[in-house]
């Protein structure tokens, strides 16, 4: 390693096919149908699972929840409870920040205490969602 570059870990598709069944065995436990999005720490798109009886919406949500967790490097929700706090005008700013989410159920990956992607899943109420997420997340610890 030099002053000029560094060395970062990231999540392989191997890591984010366990991350994918974590979430679909709690999201079976809880019996909802959801769709999951695994992406890396950039935010790129690795594996993505929908059920076929998930709501209409949830592919598009899972999308910007796994990115919002893993290019912010924070759950999804708690930018939501974050948001809350700021004036209207600047919520509405920091929301319109590239791929910044408010929505519940997507939550960053982590090894050793490193941020090494994001997982988002939606089709249930939100704290079903967070369920699931973090219980995907957790399989790294």
């Amino acid at each position: 390693m030099s002053e000029f570059r560094t060395v970062w870990h990231n999540l392989t598709l191997a890591g984010a096919k366990r991350v994918r069944d974590h979430a679909l065995i709690k999201a079976s436990e809880l019996g909802i149908s959801v769709s999951v999005v695994v992406v890396d720490r950039a935010g790129v798109i690795l594996l993505m699972e929908t059920a076929d009886s998930a709501p209409p919406g949830a592919p598009e949500a899972s999308i910007l929840k796994a990115k919002g967790a893993a290019r912010y490097r924070i759950a999804t929700h708690r930018t939501a409870e974050f948001v809350k706090t700021l004036p209207p005008a600047l919520a509405q700013q920091a929301l319109s920040l590239p791929e910044a989410c408010a929505f519940q159920g997507g939550v960053p990956i982590l090894i050793d205490g490193e941020v090494i992607g994001g997982v988002g899943v939606s089709g249930g109420l939100g704290e079903q969602d967070v369920a699931v997420a973090t219980a995907a997340a957790d399989i790294f610890k």
